[in-house]
């Protein structure tokens, strides 16, 4: 397990940072059905966020909703209906170091791009991550998850710097 310092350097405090291993760990319990790609993807995007030290609150439609952020439920689900959008993926996290604060992740599926949009409740505009799906996923199926995955330790690391340390900030 890795950790970064974060913080001032008079009240800083320890937080865990994903890495390959953690977020192949969180796909391997979790036990995803991948249709696509674009699905393996948008998963491993959201095991590192998950493994980072947010609580997932609410997937699919029901992270689409309107009121998906300013519900006052911060209580945690499991992964179904995570992928039943066709073209999209919707997740909203809860992070309890972070009190109240709340983050919808949507992904959208762009030809063979995956673009992540990331928006903490409150903040004005959202982070965005593009990612090249082709770069990250194999060919291969079935049940053995990490041969399904390439370069995970590189998209762990750009998901990390390009949303976690920005919604941290």
């Amino acid at each position: 397990m890795q950790s970064r310092l974060i913080g001032k350097p008079k009240h800083s405090f320890v937080e865990t940072m994903a890495t390959a291993k953690s977020v192949m760990a969180v796909i391997r319990a979790s036990r995803p059905s991948f249709r696509n790609a674009h699905d393996k993807v948008a998963f491993a995007v959201h095991a590192t966020i998950f493994y980072s030290g947010y609580l997932l609150t609410a997937t699919g439609k029901l992270a689409c909703s309107p009121t998906a952020l300013s519900s006052i439920s911060t209580d945690e689900i499991g992964i179904e209906q995570w992928n039943e959008l066709e073209e999209d993926y919707a997740f909203v996290y809860f992070n309890p170091e972070k009190a109240s604060k709340k983050v919808l992740v949507k992904c959208l599926v762009m030809n063979d791009k995956l673009l992540v949009a990331a928006l903490a409740d409150g903040a004005s505009e959202p982070i965005h991550l593009e990612i090249n799906v082709e770069d990250y996923v194999t060919e291969n199926e079935g049940t053995d998850y990490s041969i399904q995955f390439k370069n995970l330790e590189r998209l762990v690391k750009t998901v990390d710097k390009e949303i976690l340390w920005k919604l941290d900030g």
